[in-house]
């Protein structure tokens, strides 16, 4: 099921059995996700308290009577130190200022903009407006008066034809501007503060993807001009915090919609997709706000839906609702800008409805933001209670989890961070936690350790010696013989034959039966076996998988399928191009060709539970070595088994892959058709039985 489906459906869950709770508490559910990225539905984040509409703005009219002038298709707000909120009101070509609980207190450059778009208020009280229509960057002080007006650069570096249409506006600690410009491919434009041009900033660019690598390694140059070059996707809004990093919003990319940038223009925030409710199936943040401790809120204008992020990227809150019938506070029809006071709550502009929408954080809410601003200045055991209670709230907060293994790992209790650790699925910190317990077990064990390295290096030898002068263990090594020599007990050994000499070891597996089909259906049930301990076993470390919500049966499918498509395509390939393995021939010949992995399968499994994420270089290269060597045998078994050089060989693998998608369409259809024919039987069945 889809993450949206499920997010639907809890919704739906929701409404049936809190209706009465959410109508008195908020308009919209909100939501966090578990560890495996599902849905959750949490106790809400914020709650709608007030708007600000405007009503109180009091202009004067020629004759010098009160005119009341509410906003008009506003563009962008802005909060100050101050909590002075700052409104382009673009459709009455002013700045307007309100205090923090709605009262106007200024109207500034109604002479002097045209189409004001982006607003940004420096800690100095200088008031920067970018102004669409004019192409311009006006600057005024507090008392609404043009400091400078800065317009567009002049530089050839800039660009001939590049153009400068100012949509927003942010002021770095130096008093470097960052403009976006719409249809600007080349980042932020950068300028000084007395508007010369120093740069571009935080370009996006252009992945490219699997159908453009293929046109690029088959299209021919003519052709691929005709397709036109593929430019990055313009910054469509930005945002700064108060150490100075500048934030990001990018429209129709698939992930990355939202960058955090460090001096050098390089993201800091992990690569995934931040925007993944959106119906349209598009990423739509077209707006952030950063609050005191870091937290990003995107917003996603199109189905007004609101995200919270912690500072590493770490999803809090998903909460929002759109504005149909209802007139309730908490819901929207065009949400276009917002930004967080020093109380945090949010102030979210609705440009249709031409109003500001107050949202203040709930208890809740609160509380994780108190949690976070310890753990973020590195304070965890004073975080632990806090912690503790947001898990009061809800048990399923991973963040939560997080943070008390945090502070379990200051204390040194490193057996309850890891137990957190995994809750949370936090590989970093439980690798961490591993290393200090592993570090501790070798400095008491280690004695221990190398006496017994020492004791079997002198064992051995000694027992080989009592062997030989007295027949020590005679009646043992017998019985092991008798084993040994036990004709399916040979055909299983024949796997480290087959290791050690692929070659000789297929040929005499079809010349000479060095193996069977008894032995070959052995091998095939130790490798579904395999599978599944390391399913189970492999640390967490090194594997993503939920072993909760396995399914053995899917598993089995997933094994097996390919692996029958496999033998019975190579077999009809093989006897159409000269192929002289029968089948039973390929069915032991892949089994066997399967040996590494079902010998070393469960010891890599094992061995990663002690290894940590320093170590992971180790656990992969095995991991691929184990799977290239199982590929490189299965080369050699169908060279070998069928008797074919290198080159018929690599055709016959070719052939045989595309004969096993082949198998899986007809199966597809088959299994389509014969569906519908059942469904056609049994309601012919059904329409006589009532008709009798």
């Amino acid at each position: 099921m889809s993450f949206i489906k499920k997010l639907l459906l809890l919704t739906l869950l929701f409404l049936l059995v809190f209706s009465s709770v959410a109508g008195a508490d908020s308009p919209f559910v909100t939501y966090t996700v578990d560890r495996s990225g599902s849905p959750l539905i949490t106790q809400s984040a914020y709650q709608a308290i007030g708007l600000i509409d405007g009503s109180s703005i009091e202009e004067y009219d020629e004759s010098g009577e009160p005119v009341y002038s509410p906003l008009s298709n506003p563009e962008d707000l802005f909060i100050d130190q101050e909590d002075r909120i700052y409104v382009a009101d673009s459709g009455n070509s002013r700045i307007v200022v309100f205090d923090q609980n709605g009262q106007h207190l200024q109207t500034l450059g109604e002479d002097k903009l045209q189409e004001p778009t982006g607003v940004f208020v420096t800690n100095e009280g200088m008031i920067f407006v970018a102004d669409y229509r004019q192409e311009k960057i006006f600057q005024f002080d507090q008392e609404g008066q043009v400091v400078q007006e800065i317009g567009r650069p002049d530089t050839l570096l800039f660009g001939q034809r590049t153009p400068f249409k100012p949509r927003k506006v942010i002021v770095d600690q130096r008093n470097n501007l960052y403009v976006v410009s719409e249809g600007s491919i080349h980042g932020l434009i950068q300028l000084s503060s007395e508007g010369s041009f120093q740069g571009y900033f935080g370009a996006n660019i252009t992945g490219g993807g699997f159908t453009r690598a293929l046109q690029r390694l088959f299209f021919t140059d003519e052709q691929l001009s005709r397709l036109g070059s593929q430019l990055p996707p313009s910054i469509t809004n930005t945002a700064i915090d108060e150490e100075g990093l500048i934030y990001t919003t990018t429209l129709g990319v698939q992930q990355d919609e939202i960058k955090k940038l460090n001096v050098a223009g390089n993201n800091l925030l992990p690569s995934q997709r931040y925007a993944f409710l959106t119906y349209s199936g598009r990423p739509t943040v077209s707006a952030i706000a950063i609050n005191e401790i870091g937290n990003i809120i995107a917003l996603d204008a199109q189905n007004s839906m609101f995200y919270e992020y912690d500072r590493e990227g770490n999803l809090l809150f998903v909460f929002g609702g759109e504005y149909r019938d209802s007139q309730r506070l908490g819901l929207f029809q065009t949400p276009l800008a917002i930004a967080v006071n020093s109380e945090g709550m949010l102030f979210v502009l609705d440009q249709q409805r031409n109003n500001i929408q107050l949202l203040r954080p709930t208890e809740f809410t609160n509380v994780v933001h108190s949690a976070i601003a310890l753990y973020n200045d590195g304070r965890y055991v004073e975080s632990e209670e806090l912690w503790a209670e947001v898990l009061r709230y809800n048990s399923m907060f991973d963040l939560a989890q997080t943070g008390i293994g945090m502070a379990a790992f200051k204390r040194g209790d490193y057996e309850q961070a890891l137990e957190s650790f995994v809750i949370s699925r936090d590989k970093r910190e439980y690798s961490n936690a591993y290393w200090e317990i592993r570090r501790e077990w070798l400095m008491n064990n280690a004695s221990w350790i190398l006496l017994t390295i020492v004791g079997f290096a002198i064992a051995n030898p000694t027992l080989k010696r009592l062997h030989r002068r007295t027949s020590f263990a005679n009646g043992l090594l017998r019985l092991i013989d008798r084993v040994k020599n036990q004709a399916l007990i040979k055909h299983l050994g024949h796997v480290f034959r087959i290791m050690r000499h692929p070659f000789e070891g297929f040929w005499e597996l079809r010349n000479e039966g060095k193996a069977s089909v008894r032995s070959a259906t052995i091998l095939y049930i130790l490798f579904f076996i395999v599978y599944v301990f390391e399913l189970f076993t492999t640390s967490f470390l090194f594997s993503n998988l939920d072993v909760i919500n396995l399914s053995l049966t899917t598993e089995l499918y997933i094994l097996y399928i390919p692996i029958i498509a496999w033998v019975i395509s190579n077999y009809l390939v093989s006897t159409i191009n000269d192929g002289e393995g029968r089948f039973r021939d390929v069915y032991t010949g892949t089994a066997y060709a399967l040996s590494p992995y079902i010998v070393f399968g469960i010891p890599l499994a094992i061995l990663s539970n002690g290894l940590t994420l320093m170590e992971k270089v180790i656990y992969d290269y095995t991991k691929i070595g184990i799977i290239l060597w199982c590929a490189m045998l299965v080369v050699i078994m169908v060279k070998e088994i069928h008797d074919y050089e290198i080159g018929k060989t690599i055709k016959n693998i070719f052939i045989t892959i595309f004969g096993m998608i082949m198998i899986g369409i007809i199966a597809f259809i088959v299994f389509g058709l014969s569906n519908q024919v059942w469904d056609f039987i049994y309601s012919i069945i059904q329409e006589v039985r009532v008709r009798g």
